[in-house]
């Protein structure tokens, strides 16, 4: 290469006879006019930014597009879920113990035969209204809708304030968790339920449950057995998950009786 200034014959970035700086070929620093590599973001040789911008992998916007894809199943779902709700329904739902269409639809804000707007409820009403959906598919026998409900009204739950999380609200979780064959996760609400009060009738109720799916027969005879220990007098307490689940509770009742073989 022959220096700019001189003429000498060079191979380095400076004239040895001259000192000059001898011309690069292709891009060059704004700065100091060392020559860059390839798509250089920043001068090698003083880190002055070469305006170069790279072009980001498409791989790059992938999280974006799964966020965009969850958001609009999750909106299909919705929708889906309150024209279910408009269907009607006679007497009350034999697992969860819920009241009858038209109590429902006072109890929650809404007008019998259908149900409000989710987006105009509380956190904790929405979560709610989600379960009794989930626990109405289970009982119509169409199990993959059921847990397609139930996996909404869990992440529902999670929305609701610590606060808001009740004895009530433990016992529908164990009850969802369970009907996603999730046996750990109920216990864990089970025993949060009966952590603050060990004689709680859904608590023992849904600790039978577990220890049944996970075919402990002696846990499920000790949980049923303690559970019509305390029945008459839990029910006096009358607590307002009792009334609200009062169906189940004569369900559970019976189931007790059979298990343990008490009268």
């Amino acid at each position: 290469m022959r220096c700019p200034k001189c003429g000498s014959d060079e191979s380095g970035k400076f004239c040895s006879n001259c000192g000059a700086r001898m011309a690069v070929k292709g891009p060059a620093c704004s700065k100091c006019g060392s020559g860059l590599e390839p798509e250089a973001v920043f001068c090698a040789e003083c880190g002055t930014p070469t305006g170069y911008r790279p072009e980001k992998p498409r791989t790059a916007i992938l999280p974006w597009v799964f966020s965009a894809l969850a958001l609009v199943a999750f909106s299909v779902a919705i929708a889906f879920f309150i024209r279910g709700q408009a269907a009607p329904r006679s007497g009350d739902m034999g697992m969860t113990g819920g009241l009858p269409e038209a109590e429902q639809g006072q109890a929650m804000g809404g007008t019998a035969g259908g149900m409000a707007d989710l987006s105009q409820m509380t956190p904790r009403q929405a979560a709610d209204r989600l379960f009794e959906r989930a626990m109405r598919e289970e009982d119509g026998g169409d199990t993959e809708r059921a847990r397609f409900f139930a996996n909404m009204a869990v992440q529902a739950y999670g929305n609701v304030p610590p606060a808001e999380i009740d004895l009530d609200a433990h016992f529908h979780l164990g009850l969802l968790q369970l009907l996603q064959e999730n046996r750990e996760a109920a216990g864990a609400e089970a025993e949060a339920i009966l952590s603050v009060r060990p004689d709680h009738l859904l608590g023992l109720a849904l600790a039978a449950q577990v220890a049944s799916a996970e075919g402990d027969a002696e846990a499920e005879a000790a949980a049923y057995g303690r559970f019509l220990e305390v029945l008459e007098s839990e029910r006096a307490a009358g607590l307002p998950e009792y009334q609200m689940h009062g169906a189940l509770i004569d369900i559970e009742t019976a189931r007790a009786r059979e298990v343990t073989g008490g009268g």
